[in-house]
């Protein structure tokens, strides 16, 4: 992480531990940030109130006032900082509901939380710049969002590539499902930015994932939904984030929605995203080859994936298997 990289961001840092927060404090301070530490939830509400902070890092447990209110004081602002929410795994999925933009496992990992920290400050700073340009001019800050994701992936080697492999294939299923290319593409690398809010640890499990961590993950097309939202995206493309992982049959998440009231774009970008994560080694399997994907949507026909989607993508595959390399 480069030197100064919260250089004089204000953040506003509560643990009703005090050895907590100060260490907290001083790591964030080493990155160039200016930190003001509170030990309640009632003293933070107050300093909230008064000063104007561009991150909070808040317990989610404190006597008094709790983190979840915090996040209620803070978006009431008219300028809210950006919140991480210091958490159990079984209140991250409610912080993040709530509104908050990220999330830290207690026991606190410091690297981890300063690295959070950089993350969601840079978020809030595209937010601004995005609330500056004329209306329908978010793509620029939509392209930064889509290189911060793949910077985020190629640190993990189970994800590596992941968004760039859903675009490769989205692009060639626009034309045969009469979508917007363009669009298309964009939605596909920026589809998993609410993925940053779930730490790469609860993604690492051996076996799949426990029920807090699929908590969490349901959470995720919602929150990432949310961000590019505020960045001023085209409502298609937030269309298409907030439901790439419903299913044709109604079972996927987060809303259930059922066949044709999941916007096509959604539909394409769902089935892309599918075929690119099969097609990736897993902690619990190996990746899939072109024969097993087209299998699995073959399988998933009319199902997991639309008819018409599924039929674009097995053509695809069969002319070009190397798009799941």
């Amino acid at each position: 992480m480069a030197a100064g990289a919260l250089n004089a961001k204000r953040v506003l840092v509560v643990d009703d531990e005090r050895a907590v927060a100060s260490e907290l404090a001083r790591a964030l301070e080493a990155e160039g940030a200016v930190c003001t530490e509170s030990h309640s939830g009632l003293e933070a509400s107050e300093k909230l109130a008064a000063g104007n902070f561009d991150l909070m890092l808040c317990d989610a447990l404190m006597p008094g006032r709790s983190g979840f209110e915090l996040i209620d004081d803070a978006r009431a602002l008219g300028d809210p900082p950006a919140i991480i929410v210091m958490a159990e795994s079984g209140e991250a999925a409610e912080a993040l509901s709530r509104g908050a933009d990220g999330w830290l496992r207690k026991p606190l990992s410091i690297p981890h939380a300063v690295h959070e920290a950089v993350l969601v400050s840079e978020l809030r700073r595209l937010t601004r710049l995005a609330e500056s340009l004329p209306l329908g001019a978010a793509g620029p800050i939509l392209t930064v969002i889509g290189e911060i994701v793949n910077a985020f992936e190629k640190a993990d080697p189970y994800r590596a590539g992941y968004s760039s492999r859903t675009a490769r294939l989205a692009v060639q299923m626009a034309a045969p499902l009469g979508l917007d290319m363009d669009k298309l593409a964009l939605a596909a690398r920026v589809h998993d930015v609410g993925m940053l809010a779930v730490p790469v640890t609860e993604q690492h499990t051996e076996g799949p994932p426990d029920r807090t961590t699929q908590h969490l993950i349901r959470v995720h097309p919602t929150l990432g939904a949310r961000w590019i939202e505020r960045l001023g995206a085209d409502r298609a493309i937030v269309a298409a984030v907030a439901a790439h992982h419903e299913r044709w049959d109604g079972s996927g998440y987060p809303g259930g929605l059922l066949g044709e009231d999941i916007p096509p774009i959604a539909r394409a970008l769902g089935t892309a995203a599918a075929i690119a994560a099969m097609s990736a080694t897993r902690p619990w399997r190996e990746k899939r080859e072109s024969v097993d994907v087209i299998a699995q949507l073959e399988s998933g026909r009319g199902r997991q994936f639309g008819v018409a989607e599924a039929d674009a993508a097995m053509e695809i595959l069969l002319k070009n298997p190397a798009l799941v390399g």
